[in-house]
């Protein structure tokens, strides 16, 4: 695998912290799967703070799913599925954003 590219790994975290916010609602278990994903990625705080800043309820995923290169796309759908069911409930919100990120990807 090449070197890690950080923007790619902050884009896929913020793509992941969308779903977690979905439903308004961040519980412990959701927050520690992020932070466990970021500190995977070896983000620092201010990595970690850019990444919950960059999401709002709401904001469409399209767009930063576009930017995201291949290795993290494949990656992507297993980690929302991980992410949504770590609370033991896939929220209405969770759902549609997982059915949106399978749309686009062509599953």
């Amino acid at each position: 695998m090449s070197q890690r590219d950080k923007s790619q790994d902050r884009l896929f975290c913020e793509i992941v912290a969308q779903l977690i916010i979905a439903d308004a609602a961040v519980t412990d278990d959701e927050r520690a799967f992020l932070d466990r994903l970021m500190e995977r990625f070896g983000f620092d705080d201010d990595d970690r703070r850019a990444v919950f800043g960059a999401v709002d309820i709401g904001q469409p995923v399209d767009e930063r799913l576009e930017r995201l290169d291949q290795e993290h796309r494949e990656q992507l759908l297993v980690e929302l599925e991980a992410a949504a069911a770590v609370d033991g409930e896939v929220g209405r919100g969770e759902a549609e954003i997982i059915a949106e990120v399978r749309g686009l990807l062509g599953y």
